[in-house]
């Protein structure tokens, strides 16, 4: 029920005992709004824009850990002050939800809704963090792009949960709803999330003695269904136990540390830390994605902040890295690993990527699953050493490795579960020319030919183009794309046991293209020359 007037705590507490009295309500408890629940602290901006600035990544192992994991698969939820338009996060968010139901503090004038766009969280006396964006670029900011930052799970999406708004505020109703739907728990009223996130990040903290009951019931029902939800210890140098949500029962609490690997001083402290992170101080503030408008959407930029909430998203980006390897691996399996394999800094652990991702056993699902089980598994393929990653052309692969030779597993509906060996001829000259995503994905697993060679299909469910390596031991292992010009021609002539192997892939020149093939039987050799206007011309060559 929703009050016409504000009312004390004296009030509050009246209203709360009479509703407690009537048989119809389950359960009551003030719905307080959430002040100064952004745990950062604004500092100067330095001048780079790039990686050399990131401390806090490196500080914790990340580029090392990339070997393990990106964060390929999973969505990490951000329950925080919306999202902006940034090059350096768009291709990385799926839909979101604004949370905010009271409409000063949403800034948008219609509460809850489907655009979770940040309308600022600037105050009289404080320009706009941008805090939310800031936070999503530690965890996973576009990397390798040539732009801005990388972060910490630089394959993971992003999915916002605006729940606080106006000066940083939002009610504690609000938030427990947008971090359930962020898990993927329904909300009456709002539509279904059809992407849940794998771990979500509250990079929040406010005053009280005790967790809210509501708070409390968000937190229970994620962890039931293994979704972390990692929250800042708090910015206000006392003890965790009196700040929420870190003294919530089963969230991942994060303390924050400085460059010098020691934990700051404004941190909060105490039995409710799990772990420490990154967090920064004035001297070496976090940098991410920010934007420049002080009291209006302004330009993407990049600035920095340094709190308790910068160190959050660390913790969650390297979570992001063990949901990658093991999907279903639970709360308390994450936070036990953390802490397990963590470094100690003034009696906390703080997380090491490397150790953490590395510690989390990768497990098969689904149709590989199945393939792998029906053909042999760690007997002929080895032990899984990824989990499924996207190929970025649809569909899904998983690495395996035995006697130091990976052989990856693809799927994709179009073709069922085929593998590549890359230790043979056909398999290494598909790593070569750039994988799935230059060649496509297996449309079937390795044949011998009549000529005693192999060959292999491989199809870009994209664009239906199929691509055939072969492979002899004279000739070694080319490509040859069926459906060209050349392909055609070579096809016509009877394939590989009359036209030959090819010898050079499809050059393209100024006029057109040519290919090279030999035949294994004859030793002969020729050349198929194809130009807009004349066709393919077949050439014997030396």
């Amino acid at each position: 029920m929703e009050s016409d007037t504000m009312l004390d705590k004296a009030e509050q507490q009246a209203v709360v005992e009479t509703l407690e009295k009537d048989p119809a309500v389950e359960s009551a408890e003030p719905d307080l709004i959430v002040v100064n629940g952004l745990a950062a602290h604004a500092a100067s901006a330095p001048n780079d824009r790039y990686w050399n600035y990131q401390w806090g990544p490196r500080n914790i192992g990340v580029p090392s850990a990339w070997s393990h994991g990106t964060g390929n698969g999973v969505v990490i939820g951000i329950a925080d002050t919306g999202q902006i338009n940034h090059p350096d996060l768009n291709q990385r968010t799926v839909r979101g939800y604004d949370f905010l139901s009271d409409l000063y503090h949403s800034r948008d004038g219609n509460g809850r809704d489907g655009n979770p766009q940040d309308e600022g969280d600037w105050s009289p006396g404080r320009p706009n963090w941008w805090h939310g964006s800031h936070v999503a670029g530690i965890a996973a900011a576009h990397t390798n792009n040539r732009t801005g930052i990388a972060g910490v799970a630089p394959d993971a999406r992003i999915q916002h949960a605006r729940v606080l708004g106006a000066d940083g505020r939002g009610y504690v109703s609000d938030i427990a709803d947008g971090v359930m739907w962020s898990a993927g728990i329904a909300i009456p009223g709002v539509p279904r999330n059809t992407t849940p996130a794998k771990v979500v990040n509250l990079s929040e903290a406010w005053d009280a003695p005790t967790c809210a009951p509501v708070m409390q019931n968000a937190v229970n029902r994620m962890h039931k269904i293994g979704v972390p939800l990692v929250v800042a210890a708090g910015n206000a140098g006392k003890s965790a136990n009196l700040a929420a949500p870190a003294n919530c029962g089963g969230a991942i609490v994060v303390a924050a540390t400085s460059s010098h690997n020691k934990i700051t001083g404004y941190s909060n402290w105490g039995p409710m830390v799990d772990v420490a992170a990154p967090g920064g101080d004035t001297n070496a503030p976090i940098w991410s994605t920010v934007n420049t408008g002080k009291f209006s959407l302004g330009a993407p930029s990049y600035g920095d902040l340094s709190g308790t909430s910068m160190a959050a998203p660390h913790v969650s980006g390297v979570i992001a890295l063990m949901k990658e390897r093991n999907p279903n691996i639970g709360v308390e399996a994450i936070r036990k690993t953390l802490r397990d394999t963590g470094v100690n800094v003034n009696g906390y652990r703080k997380v090491d990527a490397v150790r953490a991702a590395r510690a989390v056993a990768p497990t098969t699902r689904g149709a590989i699953a199945t393939y792998y089980k029906s053909h042999g598994e760690a007997g002929v393929y080895g032990n899984p050493t990824t989990g499924e990653r996207d190929t970025g052309v649809g569909g899904v692969v998983q690495h395996f490795v035995k006697n130091g030779r990976t052989t990856k597993l693809y799927w994709s509906s179009r073709t069922g579960v085929r593998e590549v060996r890359t230790w043979t001829g056909i398999g290494s000259r598909h790593e070569g020319l750039g994988g799935a995503r230059a060649v496509g994905i297996p449309f079937n697993n390795e044949q011998r030919t009549a000529t005693g060679g192999y060959y292999q299909s491989f199809v870009d469910p994209r664009s239906g183009k199929t691509t055939k390596i072969l492979w002899s031991a004279r000739t070694g292992a080319q490509p040859i794309v069926e459906s060209s010009g050349i392909g055609q021609i070579w096809v016509r002539k009877g394939y590989e046991t009359k036209a030959g192997y090819p010898i050079s892939p499809e050059v393209r020149t100024s006029t057109g293209a040519y290919q090279r093939f030999q035949n294994i039987k004859t030793g002969e050799r020729t050349q198929y020359t194809w130009t807009p206007r004349g066709g393919v011309k077949v050439t014997r060559i030396k």
